[in-house]
Formats: C-alpha cells, sequence, structure tokens
C-alpha cells in the first residue's frame, strides 16, 4: 500500500467518524427536543409534586386522582376553558382548598377527587358518607357532597358570581363502587373515574354557553392568584386543619366532642350522636 493509499483510507475514516459522530449528535437532539415537548405536554396537566413540603403517601395517591381528572378536561373538553389547580379560596379567616376549578363558557365547575377503594354509600344531606374496605372493615369520611358545597360557597362568594353557575363534581376513584349514593343532579354529578369523561360530555352539550373567550379570560385572572400562593398560606392552611382536628369542636356538625368508652379503649365523639358518628383517637 503506497503512501497515498494511507492517506486516502485514514482520511475516509475520519470522514466516516466525523458522519457519524454528527448524527449521534443529530439525533441527541431530537430526542431532547421531543422530550421537552412531551414534558410540556404533560405539564399542562400534571403538577410538579415537588414543593416545600414533602407530599405523604395519601396526598401523593390524592395527586394522582386530580391528575386524571386534569387530563381528562385538557383531552376532551370542548370550547373556551382554563383549568386551575388546588385553588385555595378565602373562607372567613382561614381557606378552603379545591382540587380543580374549570372555568368554562357554560359555568364554573369545581371537582372534589376521592381516592378510596371500596364500597361507598351515603345521602346527599348526611353529615358522613362510608365505605367499606375490601378488608370489610367500615370507615366513615365527610360527605364530600357537604365539602364541595362549602368550597362553591365560598368560590361564588369570592368572585361575586351566582351559585347556580357553579357545577359541582365529586369523583371517586376506579377501584370505587357507588352502591347507594344519591343520583347526579344538574349541578352535582357524582361519578367515578372511567365515567368522568362521559358525564361531561353528557352536561356540556346540554348547557348554554354564559361566558364569552374575554370572560373566561377574565373570571380566569381572578382566579389564578389562588393557586400561586406563597408558602406561608399553605403552612397557614395546614395549620388550620391541624388545630381543628385538635379542637374539641365536631369537624362535621360543630357539636362538641365528648370522650367516650368503647371497645378498644376511650375516644372523642361527637356529642350529636347518633346523628352524628364522628369520632377521633385520643393521642394525648
Amino acid at each position: 500500500m503506497t503512501g497515498n493509499d494511507v492517506i486516502n483510507t485514514f482520511a475516509q475514516s475520519i470522514t466516516t467518524v466525523g458522519v457519524g459522530l454528527i448524527a449521534f449528535i443529530f439525533l441527541c437532539v431530537f430526542f431532547v427536543w421531543l422530550s421537552s415537548k412531551i414534558t410540556r405536554k404533560r405539564t399542562e396537566w400534571e403538577p410538579d409534586l415537588q414543593r416545600d413540603i414533602p407530599l405523604s403517601p395519601e396526598e401523593i395517591k390524592g395527586r394522582r386522582g386530580e391528575n386524571f381528572i386534569a387530563k381528562v378536561l385538557y383531552e376532551t373538553v370542548p370550547g373556551e376553558f382554563q383549568v386551575f389547580r388546588n385553588v385555595y379560596v378565602p373562607n372567613g379567616d382561614a381557606t378552603t382548598e379545591i382540587d380543580l376549578v374549570m372555568v368554562h363558557e357554560t359555568g364554573i365547575f369545581a371537582f372534589e377527587s376521592k381516592n378510596y377503594n371500596g364500597l361507598i354509600s351515603g345521602s346527599m344531606d348526611a353529615l358522613n358518607w362510608a365505605y367499606i374496605h375490601p378488608n370489610r372493615k367500615k370507615y366513615l369520611f365527610y360527605n364530600p357532597v357537604r365539602q364541595n358545597r362549602t368550597h362553591i360557597k365560598a368560590l361564588s362568594k369570592y368572585l361575586q358570581i351566582p351559585e347556580n353557575r357553579f357545577f359541582s363534581y365529586i369523583v371517586f376513584s376506579k377501584h370505587c363502587k357507588l352502591e347507594r349514593v344519591p343520583e347526579s343532579t344538574r349541578s352535582v354529578v357524582i361519578t367515578r373515574a372511567p365515567e368522568l369523561a362521559a358525564e361531561l360530555q353528557d352536561m356540556l352539550s346540554a348547557l348554554p354557553a354564559l361566558y364569552s373567550a374575554e370572560e373566561v379570560r377574565a373570571i380566569s385572572d381572578r382566579l389564578a392568584p389562588l393557586t400561586n400562593v406563597d408558602s406561608a398560606v399553605k403552612a397557614k392552611h395546614i395549620r388550620d386543619i391541624r388545630d381543628a382536628q385538635e379542637s374539641d369542636t365536631c369537624p362535621w356538625c360543630g357539636g362538641k366532642l365528648v370522650t367516650r368508652r368503647g371497645k378498644y379503649g376511650k375516644f372523642l365523639g361527637c356529642s350529636s350522636y347518633p346523628r352524628c358518628k364522628f369520632k377521633r383517637n385520643i393521642t394525648r
């Protein structure tokens, strides 16, 4: 092999390596771009779970339910709308937190996500509902219809918009079975996550448009500050919940909590029992 042949072979090798390197860099840039595009689309409905206060396992589970609802909204709802997550609404001296709020041209929708696993039962005006876990234990939780009604009253007052323009959605996980719950009405819908999209489409197709695109944006501008609250507001909200949990006032009906004795020892129960069946373990 002559010297020229060696030089030509070396040059060809360098060219091949160079082309391969360029192709590799191009692919890397392409995948970075694609990943960022997918991430941007996902974060339209999926929040960043990192925050100042670490999330508990229950909160992470709850966020998954909220993520699913937001995904359904972005993928299926027609018309002009905006969605807000974790809305802290002033409510007297405290705040009330709404899982999701959708400002739509047909009205304002408040979503309460419930990620229980079991059989759900309750009535529209009962103080508490019940669910039977697969382990056959029965648990009570505050009536979500009442809970969302409180949310809507606070939001209606804040926005100065009549309550008849609000719609309440109680969304249970796919792991629940709604055995004895109220029938949905025009203003209150009780459903499971798998049926949410169909429920929304049926509702929205029957509702007249109330707001123009400009009005939707104007209402959304007033809501936006309630979602981007600082850590002090969040910390106070958590403190208020903790104080309520530690007070001697029943969080369900406002009655006084009294010491009772049960099969497994002493506990705090509502003085309005049996109308109100709230109870709490004694921790001190």
